[in-house]
């Protein structure tokens, strides 16, 4: 009934705006003390809220200081104060591969004039020739190549914070032209929180019913798992994940995104600290924390178990090798070298918690898993 009662809101808040907007704009400044907020399941990085004439969306940095990386408005009101007014979304630049997948599930990727990088995007309704050539790439080996953004002359760019340099340089570029919404989906720590930020490009698109409506079928279907997890008899697998790279290993911390995960599906990760990113260990370290580790996950590009021992011998002292008990996720890899683990894994970790739900029970359908595969 609650998720009823919130889609028929969205619903006639849609219809709202939409017959409001055909009335032409108020002359005068709208209030900010009547919008009214609506309280996110588990992202922490943005939020959107209505009036009785606009949309709202505010973009955070990080979670604890809650500082503005970009506040919008939609709607009536020709200007609110401390919002930026988003009036065109028709040629649309989009520097993640995520962004970009959700763009497509939301049908709204025909307003793409511009990407990052076309190797990286998975999704299946950009996977025809004529339709990833079509779209620009404005920074094909990393850095922000200014001309190329210029070419695609967009009116809207989701961007990724990825440096000062970088954002400063778009900033100077998009001043006067397009808007930029600085979207951190990435650092959310909780797989559920990147996956509702669908729902805040659902209401800059105009999609507002169709975005909640994913969202809430990959949170039922999420948490649903992880309650059948929890009540998996048995001792709770120890988990590691990631590789040996040049004898370091970078080891998720205990409030991390891939930590999360792994909880959730009734594993034990084994982590370095407590945290939300990663540490860097040396091979010696590692292998001493990770000797009796029951299930090793995300062996990167490594599908075989000889790729793992040729990284370094020494994963050889590590229980879940020993057993054959590593697993990759590169089971959906595709020829231009993208990978749905990425960006479909991001808007639907309900799959992903499905693979790994199975793999920590050693009960792993291979031919049903979505993204995991066991190293042979």
């Amino acid at each position: 009934m609650k998720t009823q009662r919130v889609l028929s809101a969205i619903t006639t808040l849609s219809a709202l705006i939409l017959g409001l907007a055909s009335c032409g704009e108020h002359p005068r400044d709208a209030n900010k003390s009547d919008i009214v907020w609506i309280k996110n399941a588990y992202a922490t990085l943005f939020r959107v809220g209505y009036s009785g004439t606009d949309s709202f969306l505010e973009l955070y940095t990080d979670a604890q200081s809650k500082k503005i990386a970009g506040a919008f408005h939609w709607g009536t009101s020709a200007a609110i104060q401390g919002y930026e007014k988003l009036k065109d979304r028709s040629k649309i630049v989009s520097l993640s591969a995520i962004h970009t997948g959700m763009l497509a599930e939301l049908n709204a990727h025909r307003h793409l004039v511009g990407v990052e990088s076309r190797k990286y995007i998975a999704h299946p309704l950009l996977q025809e020739k004529s339709t990833i050539n079509s779209l620009s790439e404005v920074a094909p080996d990393g850095p922000i190549l200014p001309e190329k953004l210029a070419f695609c002359n967009p009116t809207l760019m989701f961007g990724t914070l990825s440096s000062i340099e970088d954002k400063q340089a778009i900033e100077r570029q998009a001043k006067g032209k397009f808007s930029v919404l600085w979207c951190n989906n990435h650092l959310e720590n909780h797989p559920l929180g990147r996956a509702e930020w669908i729902i805040a490009f659902g209401w800059v698109m105009g999609k507002a019913e169709k975005a909640q409506g994913q969202f809430n079928t990959v949170k039922k279907d999420y948490e649903s798992l992880v309650v059948e997890a929890k009540k998996s008899a048995g001792t709770h697998p120890k988990v590691i994940t990631n590789c040996v790279y040049n004898g370091m290993w970078f080891v998720p911390q205990y409030s991390s995104y891939v930590s999360q995960f792994i909880r959730d599906a009734g594993g034990e990760p084994i982590t370095a600290e407590n945290g939300t990113g990663s540490n860097v260990v040396n091979i010696e370290k590692a292998v001493g924390l990770f000797s009796e580790a029951d299930i090793w996950i995300n062996t990167d590009l490594c599908t075989t178990l000889n790729c793992l021992k040729s990284s370094d011998p020494r994963v050889q002292h590590i229980k879940a090798f020993r057993n054959g008990k590593a697993y990759h996720f590169n089971k959906q890899l595709q020829a231009n070298g993208s990978n749905p683990y990425w960006d479909m894994g991001c808007i639907y970790p309900n799959r992903i918690l499905s693979d790994l739900f199975h793999i920590f029970r050693d009960d792993l359908p291979t031919d049903s898993t979505y993204y995991y595969d066991i190293c042979k």
